[in-house]
């Protein structure tokens, strides 16, 4: 029966070992790890990246663009946030647009004909694409900065 005791101790102090390490293990991973992997990258950090072949074109998202521009009223129509704010593709020559979000913040391009193209998310840093098939005129605007809007000029080959 002692040995049963001595057993049980035993594994309670193991489960107990386990939980402690476990603890001690998620707080150095919160108060050390992930305040260096996780901390917002501040745009002169963030990598230059362009159109990787001339098929396509290039759309900055500047830094500070998630800032409204001076003047900036709810509702009003701007060209500001991307840049260029206009661009002409040619279907078949250049009609990939590539944007790069070199601003701090997360944006989009997501256009005001509903259906035509969304990029989702772009993260600071990094690029989203999208190919235009169909020639026309195509508003578009980040949906988390209702300043940042542009427009893309598709024309036939």
């Amino acid at each position: 029966m002692a040995r049963g005791i001595t057993t049980a101790a035993a594994v309670g102090g193991i489960i107990s070992v386990l939980i402690v390490a476990g603890i001690a293990g998620l707080a150095y991973f919160q108060f050390d790890v992930a305040p260096k992997v996780f901390t917002s990258t501040t745009a002169s950090t963030i990598p230059s990246v362009t159109c990787p072949s001339a098929a396509c074109v290039n759309v900055t998202i500047p830094s500070g663009a998630g800032t409204p521009p001076t003047g900036y009223s709810a509702g009003q129509k701007t060209q500001s946030g991307f840049s260029p704010d206009t661009i002409t593709v040619v279907i078949g020559k250049n009609n990939t647009v590539y944007f790069v979000n070199n601003d701090a913040g997360v944006h989009t391009a997501t256009s005001d004909t509903a259906g035509a193209f969304d990029t989702g998310n772009i993260q600071p840093g990094s690029t989203a694409q999208i190919t235009l098939t169909t020639p026309g005129t195509y508003t578009y605007h980040c949906i988390y900065h209702a300043w940042m809007q542009a427009t893309i000029i598709v024309k036939s080959a």
